[in-house]
């Protein structure tokens, strides 16, 4: 292989999902099913040779890092660069206490074009998109060829995709990422990108719905 296979895998289902909250840098818990959907992905990528297993510092990611690194047998590097978005006074909040708190925000979150906003106390796109492309270049530059996992969050998945693309701030907004997708991009040593898969689910329940289970994907994107 002559080049590097990335697997970016968001955490599972969050103990306040359900309520919308704005959680960046706080180390929310995962609920049971979180935890299964996790187990599900790890178990489904068992067998794979992976040449290391990436997450951030965040709870919800080390764990989903440490199933896959196990199954791997190989041990989790931990690496607080691959955190979420830092939210700033907005961790925490729902999105109605953040219209409430800070309207101005509010209305750029939800413009169209209302990429290049700031976080008070926190990042905005463009701060927190160098971080991430940093922290996966130091990635890229220890492991030029093989296969890596990187177990993250949402906004992380969502700036690796984009930088691959070369999509703007309001674009990577727009992506969906939803709980324990996989994400599969390769990066070739002539700086070509390929991304193969965007928000997959490996398990046999799906997010929304049934996903296509791992044998299917692993036949045409593995």
């Amino acid at each position: 292989m002559n080049f590097l296979r990335l697997y970016c895998l968001r955490h599972g289902e969050t103990v306040d999902s359900a309520n919308y909250i704005f959680n960046g840098w706080r180390d929310v818990e995962l609920t049971s099913e979180g935890r299964r959907q996790l187990d599900e992905a790890a178990s489904a990528l068992k067998g794979l040779k992976i040449d290391a297993v990436y997450s951030s510092d965040l709870q919800r990611a080390v764990y989903g890092g440490e199933a896959l690194a196990k199954t791997a047998n190989l041990e989790l590097i931990i690496e607080p660069e691959f955190r979420e978005v830092n939210f700033g006074l907005c961790e925490g909040l729902r999105f109605r206490e953040i219209k409430e708190r800070f309207p101005d925000l509010a209305d750029d979150i939800v413009r169209p074009d209302g990429g290049e906003f700031l976080f008070p106390e926190g990042e905005g796109a463009q701060v927190f998109r160098a971080r991430i492309e940093k922290a996966l270049d130091a990635v890229r530059r220890r492991h030029p060829t093989g296969v890596v996992a990187v177990v993250s969050h949402a906004g992380v998945g969502r700036a690796i995709l984009a930088n691959a693309l070369n999509l703007t701030n309001t674009e990577m907004w727009t992506l969906t990422q939803d709980f324990a997708c996989l994400n599969v991009i390769d990066f070739h040593q002539d700086g070509g990108i390929r991304v193969k898969l965007m928000n997959g689910y490996l398990g046999p329940k799906g997010y929304h719905q049934e996903g296509p289970g791992f044998d299917r994907l692993a036949e045409n994107v593995l």
